[in-house]
């Protein structure tokens, strides 16, 4: 599940004073970081982002959902 994430926040976290910290996790490579401030984890989340994009062949992240439901092209017979 490629550019996915688990993030998780810590007691200092104040959302309303716009102060975030804890950690992030990517789920497909399991890398993990402590961040604490939003630069730090805007800083991750770009990073991982970009090593993406660099790895070869990988694609677009738009292409890491699930894959379109195809219609059967062929006619059951029978059927209508």
């Amino acid at each position: 599940m490629r550019l996915a994430f688990v993030i998780r926040l810590g007691n200092d976290t104040r959302p309303a004073d716009g102060e975030f910290e804890g950690w992030v996790q990517e789920v497909d490579t399991c890398c993990e970081e402590r961040f604490r401030s939003t630069e730090e984890l805007l800083n991750f989340l770009g990073e991982r982002f970009d090593l993406l994009m660099v790895s070869g062949g990988k694609g677009r992240p738009s292409d890491s959902g699930p894959a379109p439901i195809k219609k059967n092209s062929r006619k059951r017979r029978g059927l209508p």
